[in-house]
């Protein structure tokens, strides 16, 4: 069974489609989740591994699904954030010496947990460096997680120096605090605290304890989905919960990317099974301007996957709504109905044919670099 058919012969289309990064767009209502379920269909019945992210729920009708729910039964670890990533998240701003300042108080966290096994935070005054700089180097990988609603109160534990007269002990961590920065920072870190504690934070990240219920840490379900080839099951991140909160879900998203992508990269010397990752409605978590793409997770994916044997299928209403940089690095695309000159001019690929904007609901063009233009009707899934 094939997803589509070609609208002049009625034949199947048999062109391969999801070996590469394919960009599906059109307006709402034209039939872009309709084709979108129909690849994963295809996919489904080819025994190949594919991994939705799921801004509405649409995808958990797909058969053989197995799902996961943002704030239900799975979770973001926040040790995974770098500070950079973490005031993403937070909506927060900080200057340079407190982000580096945040970095030290995150690794001496991890220390308390996971090497002193120790609650609250990690007192630095009186405390020799030579010690602490052996823990420093006894953390790794396994011990990345730490107790975040600490971080603001670490935070003063690395306003710490020595004395300022003759009494002072270099070899020491600190000796006193420095009451002057906490004094300038203050603002900062009530901020900091008061973001940590709102109840978007608390469901993202599951902060709060709850006994009795089961949650999974979403970045171990993807690594499980990236490893090992599935059973014509495919894997969906159901993401709605990110509806509520707006300011974050740009830098969640791509904090999810990064870790599918770095996932890949650190086992490239090994054989990896093609996995298919599918974004629906892609432009609620893009940055508009091409000079913030560069961190951005999902043009890392787009950029870097192909090594790794990773192709994206990413749904947007308009082209337009892409910044320009990561719509050149499709070179396949799928347009159901435009209105507009300006978004078949944005498009990847331009097409030949000038029938975008009379297309019916669930017909297509299906278009590719050096390949003729081609009218199709996408297949529902037999379900």
């Amino acid at each position: 069974m094939t997803a589509m058919t070609d609208l002049r012969t009625g034949r199947p289309v048999h062109r391969p489609l999801t070996d590469q990064h394919l960009l599906v767009v059109g307006q709402t209502g034209s039939g872009k989740t309709t084709t979108a379920l129909a690849l994963l269909d295809q996919l489904q019945q080819t025994d190949q591994t594919a991994i939705v992210f799921d801004p509405t729920g649409e995808y958990a009708q797909l058969p053989h699904a197995v799902t996961y729910r943002l704030g239900g039964n799975a979770y973001l670890e926040a040790g995974r954030l770098d500070p950079g990533e973490l005031q993403a998240v937070l909506g927060l701003d900080l200057p340079e010496r407190l982000e580096r300042q945040m970095s030290r108080a995150m690794n001496a966290l991890r220390i308390q947990r996971n090497l002193l096994q120790q609650p609250g935070p990690l007192k630095k005054v009186g405390r020799p460096l030579a010690r602490y700089q052996s823990l420093l180097n006894q953390l790794s990988a396994w011990s990345r997680d730490y107790a975040i609603a600490e971080l603001p109160q670490q935070l003063l534990e690395e306003a710490v120096i020595p004395f300022a007269d003759d009494q002072a002990d270099y070899s020491l961590c600190g000796q006193t605090y420095d009451r002057e920065q906490i004094r300038h920072d203050w603002g900062l870190l009530t901020d900091l605290r008061e973001r940590l504690a709102s109840p978007a934070f608390r469901d993202l990240f599951d902060t709060q304890g709850h006994p009795g219920m089961a949650k999974t840490e979403l970045g171990f379900v993807l690594k499980l989905f990236l490893q090992h080839r599935s059973s014509h099951r495919t894997l969906v991140i159901d993401l709605s919960l990110l509806r509520r909160y707006e300011r974050q879900q740009g830098a969640l998203l791509s904090e999810l990317f990064k870790q599918v992508l770095n996932n890949r990269l650190a086992r490239r010397d090994q054989p990896q099974p093609a996995v298919k990752i599918v974004l629906d409605e892609a432009h609620r978590y893009l940055p508009a301007a091409d000079q913030e793409l560069s961190h951005n997770g999902i043009f890392q994916l787009l950029r870097e996957g192909r090594k790794v044997n990773l192709q994206l299928l990413l749904t947007t209403q308009s082209p337009l709504d892409l910044p320009a940089r990561l719509r050149s690095q499709f070179g396949r695309a799928l347009v159901h109905r435009l209105s507009s000159g300006d978004e078949l001019a944005a498009l990847p690929v331009v097409p030949k044919l000038s029938t975008a904007s009379t297309l019916a609901t669930g017909e297509a063009l299906l278009l590719a670099v050096g390949e003729a233009d081609q009218l199709v009707r996408v297949q529902k899934p037999r379900w």
